[in-house]
């Protein structure tokens, strides 16, 4: 891929592995690249590269879906970095060594647990077309996403260009309907703003 041609979004990161429930693989790693008319997903596996894209004429939704993902880590962390810091401070006192020891082993633990705190809350980002709902792995934290969509929103409004009210409508009904609950849905800008020219109220 000559990446003059295109301006990486995401660094590479562990994605979802097709087939896997939407766990997460270790295997499969993603990246977001910006293209003229286009967003480029590469995923890798280590043995072969896959590509995506989203052409912005054709993009719907972006949807951002937030979880509890950061909570998780932050209690597997904590509860390791406790037991860590249990052992070295129940140790003899006339063993210091070994106190150094399990507070080293708990240094890196605190260092990852202040680290996924400062990154933000955790998402699962999905974008969607007519045919398609892909999710966006290396968009796994709300303020890179949202930083992403600031970037991707306008072009998606230079490609779809202006709407009528019938399109306006049916693509309101319809992304009302396929929203669970809890999920904030990233609206393109030619809908959201012919649908509020036309009198409707686009759910953000």
């Amino acid at each position: 891929m000559p990446e003059r041609e295109y301006r990486r979004l995401t660094r590479t990161r562990s994605g979802r592995g097709p087939g896997a429930g939407g766990g997460l693989s270790l295997s499969r790693r993603a990246s977001l690249w910006l293209g003229r008319d286009h967003l480029l997903q590469i995923d890798s596996t280590g043995y072969s590269e896959t590509y995506k894209r989203f052409y912005f004429r054709d993009i719907q939704a972006i949807i951002i879906r937030p979880n509890g993902r950061r909570r998780l880590w932050n209690w597997i962390l904590s509860v390791l970095t406790a037991l860590c810091l249990a052992f070295g401070l129940g140790t003899n006192p006339e063993l210091g060594a070994r106190l150094i020891v399990w507070l080293i082993l708990a240094s890196p633990l605190v260092a990852l647990l202040v680290v996924n705190n400062v990154f933000g809350p955790t998402c699962d980002c999905q974008v969607r077309t007519a045919v398609q709902r892909e999710y966006l792995p290396s968009l796994s934290r709300v303020r890179r996403a949202q930083r992403v969509l600031a970037i991707v929103r306008p072009l998606i409004a230079a490609a779809q260009g202006e709407l009528t009210r019938e399109a306006i409508a049916a693509g309101l009904e319809q992304l009302s309907e396929s929203r669970p609950a809890g999920v904030s849905t990233a609206i393109p800008p030619p809908l959201a703003d012919a649908a509020a020219s036309a009198g409707e109220t686009p759910t953000p």
